[in-house]
């Protein structure tokens, strides 16, 4: 009874001492449960605040005044965009604690005769009075001059009916939200994104007072922490995330609108790019300048005291990505790699207050999440003084480098990672450029000294007139002051200048054919850090690339000049001035010009009409072609599906188009398969070979080829995919009849290597026997007898083991020794070779070590040979096989196989990789061999195999043969 008495006391005082230790928070949410707080809704449904000791309430938005409540300390934290720093003053000194959302929502959405800023005057504009005063749209008008008595305003009410009725012609909306409705009711829309005029916003913002902060540091450290987990799970099941909202939270969306939201949500976070919550100070500084200068305040915020710090952790390697161990070795031993970049070359990258900024910095954040190594900033004033560095090894890096020949005698460089259209900026009043060559030759255009294609134009174009400056902004100051005709640079570059710098001076006239193509110059003495480098920017997928250039880069390019619409200016300017000439006098005539005009138009409307009618005719056609397809045919934007033909329903085993459209790559793509099909996204392909994945969950083997377009504007991917089960299976038919004749030849050698040893066998048996039956048996000589027997059964044993190895079948790659593979296994043909009075000489073989399917090489490698020894048996002369093995540069191992047999006819050489393909008598010959020694070299191994006849010395002897090369990635 004691002992019960004291567990209850023990109980109630745990009890009492845990309930005490929880903390208190409440979060104050800036609109209604939906995924946006996805995050703080899994911390708080999973446990993640109840680890740390956290009570957390989240308190929906129903018009309170969150900036009061949080300085009365009503409410804990609050969630909030950057106008909160309107408010801020020495009464109220806030904390910015997290930022989630790396850029804003908030976009315009407008009618389809909208498509800049400069259109929305004189338009109604849906909005609320804060979105369009303290907001990323307020800042965007602002940035075009746009003032609120040049457009109507519409309060909105938050829906989207009055933009679908077409009452309002411009609304308000979030990208995560309203487009979703949009899409729903078929409405066409074009989107004015504050993002493409430079101005970012940053969305999500947790703000708490100084008093708070200072008072309890560890409590917002905790809550950040199982805020971060809770995002991290939300993120990963997003359609679990989406039930728990539904039915414990909020049923004002469905779940189909929420899902949808969740993966705009995940765009906004750019979790592949930023730590969850991080603060980018050059985001944050950059939108506190527009902030301050839209307001036209004087305030100044200091950035140290607005941001709550936090011990950032150490990097650490990817061990999703395969490195070898010396490379893991390397980068242990490394540690910090030393970097020089461009220090103005903006959108690119900028040295700026000391700081990295620019696209470069976002990708090297990624590489150096990944790498395992610090990537440590050495600072230059120019850019020919970072390629001093490089040449001098003071950095064992540059960022963002062009390959060029004077370049590779310091620098190995890494496959491009950006890529941008070569372009000329002019002054305004000059006319499009359809071709530059023809201007490169008759006008002055300046170039950045030391650039990569000042070296490449001044080759090609060797009557050129190039200027070269320090930097891009001296070339467009040249530019603007007539100095110069134009200035030659990247599509970004020069955009991001025009737009920032020379906004109604300077444009875009030309476009070289040209493309800029950008990797990392990595110092040559180093390899290792080159295929590091290398294995991690593969990783890198079009939806990191996007969103960092969404990001940092926004520019329209002018392609040609509206004539149409200079010949009605021209018309309208003419009528105006013969109405002023003529006045009243001719105003009778002027009418009848009207009227002919009038009638004119009417005609061509009429053209128009039928126009349109033929093509939407046509689009029917092509809708009813690409549902005629047999292959599987699928339009991605982004990564998702947004367009399937019947044969893509059929293949993939769903039950309709609907069904397909808005599903991400990974649900057709097997899991083995997904990076690379999602590394091939990049750029256009040719035909490939990858797993596909149906509904049911099944996987099969198929066919891919992939380009990208444009198509309305938007660049999408068009994939097509045929399903090659079929022929799979007939290749394992073809692999198994191979194996057999690989077995029959095998089994040969082995008769010839066994003959010897058995009459070593049998001689010693009888030898024995003899020596007993006639009394001169001797132990001496009976232990030898018997030692070399016992050695005979051993290599004959060993004979056995070889043959059964070699028809193992490889599920897996392993890694083996090139030299060690041959020295082991060719003893299986020393029989069939000395039968045959062939010698194998083994010429140059470095000691190379690949990773990959060792039977399977071993199998491609005995073929050949055994074609060269059905060639050379019908020689009269000496009988030769040459091997040589070499390491060749960019990681690749080079195997030879070369005969003396006189070499293979130029008729046929082209075929001998074809199945069944034979020049033997049907009796002697499957013609499977080489297709099959093909198909395991390319299919299966990832190389290639090529073959050609060679003249060369032996002995000091001439001979001709077939030389096969077989090329492995290590």
């Amino acid at each position: 009874m004691r002992l019960l008495l004291f567990l209850f006391s023990l109980f109630l005082f745990t009890f009492a001492y845990a309930a005490q230790d929880v903390e208190k928070i409440k979060l104050q949410l800036n609109w209604k449960y939906q995924f946006e707080f996805a995050g703080f809704i899994a911390a708080k449904e999973k446990g993640f605040y109840k680890e740390m000791g956290l009570d957390v309430e989240l308190i929906e938005f129903s018009n309170q005044d969150i900036i009061q409540d949080l300085k009365s300390h009503e409410v804990t934290y609050a969630l909030y965009d950057l106008s909160l720093l309107a408010y801020l003053d020495e009464q109220m000194p806030v904390v910015l604690l997290a930022n989630y959302f790396k850029r804003s929502a908030l976009i315009f959405v407008a009618q389809q005769d909208i498509i800049t800023p400069y259109d929305l005057r004189n338009k109604i504009i849906m909005a609320s009075h804060n979105e369009l005063t303290n907001s990323v749209l307020g800042t965007l008008l602002n940035k075009f001059r746009i003032t609120q008595d040049q457009y109507t305003y519409y309060p909105h009410n938050f829906g989207s009916k009055e933009f679908i009725d077409g009452k309002v012609d411009v609304m308000s909306a979030y990208i995560s939200n309203e487009l979703f409705e949009l899409q729903k009711a078929g409405k066409p829309y074009n989107i004015i994104d504050p993002i493409n005029y430079g101005i970012n916003g940053l969305g999500s913002n947790l703000f708490a007072t100084q008093e708070e902060i200072q008072k309890d540091p560890i409590k917002a450290k905790k809550f950040l922490d199982a805020t971060k987990k809770g995002w991290q799970y939300a993120l990963k099941n997003k359609e679990e995330m989406v039930d728990i909202i539904y039915k414990k939270y909020s049923q004002h969306k469905s779940k189909e609108a929420l899902l949808f939201e969740a993966n705009e949500v995940e765009k906004l976070i750019m979790p592949e790019i930023y730590k969850m919550g991080e603060i980018d100070k050059t985001l944050l500084k950059k939108n506190i300048f527009y902030f301050i200068n839209s307001e036209n305040s004087s305030k100044k915020i200091d950035l140290d005291k607005l941001i709550f710090e936090l011990n950032v952790s150490t990097n650490e390697i990817d061990t999703s990505i395969f490195f070898t161990p010396q490379e893991k070795a390397y980068a242990e031993e490394k540690k910090v790699i030393t970097m020089c970049i461009d220090p103005d070359w903006m959108p690119y990258e900028k040295l700026e207050n000391g700081e990295h900024i620019g696209m470069t910095s976002d990708y090297m954040r990624l590489i150096e999440s990944k790498i395992g190594m610090s990537i440590k900033l050495i600072p230059t004033k120019t850019w020919t003084q970072s390629i001093e560095y490089a040449k001098q090894r003071r950095c064992d890096i540059l960022s963002l480098a062009m390959k060029t020949k004077s370049r590779e005698k310091y620098l190995n460089f890494t496959e491009p990672y950006l890529t941008f259209p070569l372009v000329v900026a002019t002054r305004n009043d000059q006319f499009f450029i359809p071709n530059v060559k023809d201007v490169i030759a008759k006008e002055t255009l300046a170039i950045v000294r030391n650039y990569a294609f000042t070296e490449i134009l001044k080759q090609k174009y060797p009557d050129n007139r190039l200027l070269e400056v320090s930097s891009v902004r001296e070339g467009l100051k040249l530019v603007s002051q007539g100095k110069v005709f134009g200035f030659v640079g990247t599509l970004a570059t020069v955009g991001y200048e025009l737009q920032n710098y020379y906004i109604g001076e300077l444009k875009i006239a030309g476009k070289f054919d040209e493309q800029w193509e950008l990797g990392i110059g990595v110092r040559n003495d180093q390899p290792k850090l080159l295929s590091l480098l290398d294995k991690v920017i593969e990783t890198i997928n079009t939806g990191n690339q996007q969103e960092i250039l969404n990001k940092w880069v926004a520019v329209k390019y002018e392609k040609s000049m509206d004539y149409a619409l200079i010949t009605q200016i021209v018309v309208f300017f003419l009528a105006v001035i013969i109405l002023i000439i003529i006045r009243n006098t001719q105003l009778k005539k002027y009418n009848e010009k009207i009227e002919s005009q009038s009638k004119k138009l009417s005609e061509t409307n009429d053209e128009l009409h039928i126009t349109k009618q033929q093509l939407e005719k046509s689009l029917k056609s092509t809708e009813v072609l690409f549902d005629c397809v047999l292959d599987a045919v699928f339009v991605f934007d982004s990564q998702i599906c947004i367009d399937v033909n019947d044969a893509a329903v059929k293949i993939m085993g769903y039950n309709s188009k609907d069904e397909m459209r808005g599903l991400h790559i990974r649900h057709f793509s097997h899991p083995n398969s997904f990076q690379e099909v999602r590394r091939k996204f990049r750029q256009s392909t040719s035909v490939y070979e990858s797993k596909a994945l149906r509904k049911d969950g099944t996987s099969f083997p198929v066919l891919v080829k992939g380009s990208n377009v444009v198509l309305n504007d938007r660049e999408v991917r068009i994939s097509a995919l045929v399903d090659i089960s079929e022929v799979k299976k007939k290749e394992q038919l073809l692999t198994q009849q191979n194996k057999l004749a690989a077995m029959g030849e095998m089994i040969g050698n082995i008769a010839h290597q066994w003959r010897q040893p058995l009459n070593i066998v049998s001689t010693t048996v009888t030898g024995l026997k003899l020596q007993l039956e006639y009394g001169g048996f001797k132990q001496e000589d009976a232990v030898v007898e018997l030692e070399r027997l016992n050695n005979t059964v051993q290599h004959l044993s060993q004979t056995i083991d070889d043959f059964r190895n070699f028809f193992k079948q490889d599920k897996e790659k392993s890694t083996f020794s090139i030299k060690s593979l041959l020295e082991k296994n060719m003893h299986l043909l020393e029989g069939m070779l000395k039968s045959n009075q062939i010698e194998l000489i083994y010429e140059n073989v470095d000691n190379v070590t690949i990773h990959n399917f060792e039977n399977e090489f071993l199998q491609a490698l005995l073929n050949i040979i055994y074609n060269a020894k059905d060639v050379l048996q019908n020689k009269e002369t000496e009988r030769y096989i040459f091997i040589n093995v070499k390491k060749r540069e960019n990681n690749w191992v080079e195997l030879s196989i070369k005969d003396n047999g006189g070499g293979i006819a130029k008729n046929i050489i082209e075929h001998i990789f074809e199945p069944y393909f034979t020049t033997k008598h049907k009796s002697h010959g499957t013609g499977i061999g080489l297709y099959m020694t093909h198909q395991i070299i390319v299919t299966h191994m990832g190389g290639k195999i090529e073959v050609g006849n060679t003249k060369y010395y032996y002995n000091e002897k001439q001979y001709e043969g077939a030389d096969f090369k077989i090329h492995l990635p290590l």
